[in-house]
């Protein structure tokens, strides 16, 4: 989330908006914007069905893969401190760039966890 929010004025400054979808419920939405002091459209899918439609990854493997946990110590290191962990633990996240109508301009899904998009290309997403 710290990467997206880094670039949502790039984002904005091109007409289009940044919307989370989480694994979590309702009610851990509150939680989620108080951690990351995200403010934009938030929604929760706790049944995962976006996720899969989305092919994003699922699994223990996935989210203790040997690079997450890599990606962990970094993150530790930078500063980054993970809040009370709600919804499934096991679902990867991904990017994605939608529109105009149905095209899809870019797409990045997480192989395993601390495995983000690049931001650059996020933006260039966009262009």
């Amino acid at each position: 989330m710290a990467g997206l929010a880094s670039v949502e004025p790039s984002i904005a400054a091109r007409g289009a908006a940044l919307i989370v979808v989480g694994p979590g419920k309702p009610e851990h939405l509150a939680g989620f914007r108080e951690v990351t002091g995200y403010a934009g459209p938030l929604y929760a899918d706790p049944s995962l069905a976006t996720f899969g439609a989305a092919g994003l990854a699922y699994g223990w493997r996935r989210t203790f893969h040997p690079l997450s946990v890599l990606r962990g110590v970094q993150a530790f290191a930078a500063g980054f401190r993970q809040g009370a962990r709600r919804g499934n633990p096991v679902q990867q996240g991904g990017v994605f760039v939608l529109g105009p109508a149905d095209r899809v301009r870019y797409e990045w899904r997480d192989r395993f966890a601390g495995d983000h998009a690049p931001m650059s290309d996020v933006v260039a997403g966009l262009t």
